[in-house]
């Protein structure tokens, strides 16, 4: 997971929240790319190339020796093509928050503001920018925006016209409990959190 550096200015009139991530690891998201699409093609390799069980022909063979329009060449093609594809939709989200580009998130009295460079673009040069009116932020709160095996990525979770947005992968509790008390108090619908208190006294009895 990439190195992160929140920067948080906090005044009676806004809330800013930067996410400089290029400034301590600026290649990684070119790294953590590349590795996803290693691992994409090595489990392509073993899918296409491994023996069958109790000596049935493997993917290759079945692809290899079958004609074309056979349901013997059809099914193993789609499940060679499905399995890329649900592998890409069950990590993609978790590479793209356990490595993510540099992000801005800005919260006044009317409106909040979010600034990320696009994930793909690893000069840091195309931001795109979303903003919403304060009366259509729903549930702000810290929680688990990203899941892999034994493992999860903490943000700041909302909900705007139906919609679910995660921003700012890699928040510590403290600094999310710092954020959300001052959104709150700047009119954000911020609801109780029993689960980051329980984090805050953990954090609190290890230290």
């Amino acid at each position: 997971m990439a190195d992160h550096s929140f920067q948080i200015d906090i005044d009676d009139r806004s809330v800013t929240v930067r996410l400089d991530v290029s400034k301590y690891s600026p290649h990684g998201r070119f790294y953590a790319c590349i590795f996803f699409i290693a691992f994409l093609a090595l489990g392509i390799c073993v899918l296409l190339f491994l023996p069958g069980k109790h000596g049935s022909p493997g993917m290759w063979q079945e692809l290899s020796s079958n004609p074309v329009d056979s349901g013997g060449f059809i099914v193993p093609l789609v499940l060679l093509v499905s399995f890329p594809v649900l592998m890409g939709l069950f990590t993609w989200r978790y590479v793209v928050l356990a490595y993510p580009s540099d992000e801005t998130f800005r919260c006044d009295r009317s409106t909040v503001t979010i600034s990320k460079v696009r994930w793909l673009d690893f000069n840091n040069k195309h931001w795109n920018t979303r903003s919403f009116a304060l009366a259509e932020i729903e549930n702000m709160g810290y929680e688990a925006i990203a899941r892999a095996k034994q493992a999860s990525i903490y943000g700041l979770r909302f909900i705007t016209a139906g919609k679910t947005l995660r921003i700012l992968p890699g928040l510590k509790p403290q600094e999310a409990d710092k954020i959300l008390k001052a959104l709150k108090t700047l009119g954000v619908d911020v609801p109780y959190d029993p689960e980051l208190l329980k984090k805050l006294e953990e954090d609190a009895d290890s230290h």
